[in-house]
């Protein structure tokens, strides 16, 4: 048993570490001019993100992928914003599950081998947001090893499937390149359920259900008095993908309108 005394002899340990090196560094090679403390804090700063960028692989379970993406604290993205400018977020992704293995062990159908490929799709891409990541499809297709055009008609297609949005980049910030979430919103209201339980499914605001139920009621409108879509994206200030979107679902589920359009013009 050591005493009290001897306490002082064993502190030079304590100090050998990543932090203490770091803050040499910056006082020595790079002549970082301000206060210890300071200093201090750059180099507990730098510690945290090594940590982040390299966690330990001791805590990780096997076909586990560790990715970096956009955090959802980011805002809506401006036009012109570097990728590189946005806040980033380590996260632990559910690549190889056993569930996966022997699904390949077993015989299967091409149906079967497209099914557990979108659950795997469904499966990181929760498992990002869950710890603060936003998944776009241009990197599912990339961790997938499968083409954009394949990844985004898989996504969306569970998505008008099970009428979930699923929380990918495109989707949260609105960016416009993941599948629609105005189009399965509006999908679920005409199969009249109530905005409060579609904002509580597709996990948006009812204020923001309500406006693009009000969009669409406007769309339908505005068909019935003949307008075409460029007419009606420039009356209701929304973009053109939008209206388009709208028009079909008003032709899905109300062709009467379309039927009288053209008697009309007859």
């Amino acid at each position: 048993m050591s005493s009290t005394k001897d306490a002082p002899s064993y502190l030079s340990m304590g100090k050998r570490n990543f932090k203490q090196a770091l803050v040499h560094l910056l006082e020595t090679e790079y002549k970082i001019i301000g206060s210890h403390k300071v200093i201090q804090m750059i180099a507990e700063d730098i510690e945290d993100l090594t940590r982040q960028f390299f966690p330990s692989s001791s805590c990780l379970a096997p076909g586990t992928l560790i990715w970096t993406t956009t955090s959802t604290s980011e805002k809506k993205v401006s036009y012109g914003r570097k990728t590189e400018d946005q806040e980033t977020c380590i996260v632990k992704l559910p690549y190889l599950t056993p569930e996966d293995i022997q699904h390949r062990i077993k015989p299967h159908s091409k149906k079967e081998g497209i099914l557990q490929e979108i659950k795997r799709m469904v499966r990181i891409i929760k498992a990002s947001f869950k710890q603060g990541g936003l998944l776009s499809i241009a990197e599912v297709a990339t961790i997938m090893n499968c083409s954009l055009q394949s990844a985004w008609k898989k996504l969306n297609q569970y998505q008008m499937e099970k009428g979930e949005i699923l929380p990918l980049k495109g989707t949260i910030l609105d960016q416009g390149s993941s599948p629609t979430h105005k189009g399965i919103i509006i999908h679920l209201y005409e199969k009249k359920i109530a905005p409060p339980d579609i904002a509580r499914q597709t996990s948006h605001s009812l204020e923001a259900v309500d406006r693009y139920i009000s969009d669409y009621e406007r769309v339908k409108l505005l068909l019935q008095k003949r307008a075409n879509v460029k007419e009606i994206s420039q009356l209701i200030g929304r973009g053109l993908r939008t209206v388009k979107e709208y028009q079909r679902i008003v032709i899905l589920y109300h062709p009467e309108l379309t039927h009288e359009k053209e008697q009309k013009s007859n």
